[in-house]
């Protein structure tokens, strides 16, 4: 009877640091925010100004900066403010890009890899090994080594002039999330969401603003 209780144990054991383990990687996984940077000087008065968009001679012809352009103007809307043509006061131009870096992150490593150990094949820093020992059996726990992989800084910029103060800037915003994925059209949507989130905010602020 003492046996059958212990292996019972082993294996409430091993369902705990699952679950830890997939409820770790769910909040990691629901969380999604931008470090967002702002400046402004908005007189009240452009609340009821109109607005147009300004491609480069590089973007006229992009699709894809048709597409990134529709999300700032989703944004921009939310915020309140209205898009012009061709004779709007304000002058809104975008950029956007995902330069790549390459940093080191902790990442989960399973204690059963033969890699784990630093063999001839492994590439990561090994942040140490833990283990429980119960009646002379051995469970090893999860745990971390540094890897290096590859960063995207996806980014979004936005800057707004008053054209009739001489292409005065009067805001001008920059989103940036992190990702080790190349998936900057898909996030952009979230990187203008963030821009405009609390619109026109204050000047020289750094937040991170997290988008539901």
């Amino acid at each position: 009877m003492r046996v059958a209780k212990t292996k019972f144990h082993y294996k409430s054991l091993s369902y705990f640091w699952l679950s830890a383990l997939v409820l770790l990687l769910s909040g990691c996984a629901s969380s999604w925010s931008a470090k967002v940077t702002t400046f402004q000087q908005w007189p009240t008065e452009l609340y009821q100004a109109r607005y147009q968009i300004v491609a480069n001679a590089e973007q006229k012809n992009s699709l894809e900066f048709q597409s990134v352009a529709d999300s700032v103007r989703i944004a921009m809307g939310a915020a309140g403010l209205v898009e012009g043509g061709g004779e709007s006061r304000l002058a809104v131009e975008v950029d956007y890009g995902n330069p790549v870096q390459q940093e080191w992150v902790e990442r989960y490593s399973d204690p059963y890899d033969p890699f784990f150990y630093g063999g001839p094949f492994s590439t990561g820093i090994w942040a140490g090994f833990g283990s429980m020992h119960f009646g002379g059996m051995y469970y090893p726990t999860p745990q971390y080594v540094s890897v290096p992989v590859n960063v995207y800084n996806n980014t979004l910029s936005v800057v707004i002039k008053d054209r009739e103060s001489g292409m005065k800037e009067v805001f001008k915003v920059t989103a940036i999330n992190k990702s080790d994925d190349d998936n900057l059209v898909s996030v952009i949507p979230l990187l203008a969401k963030a821009a405009f989130t609390n619109f026109p905010g204050m000047n020289g602020k750094v937040q991170y603003v997290e988008v539901k």
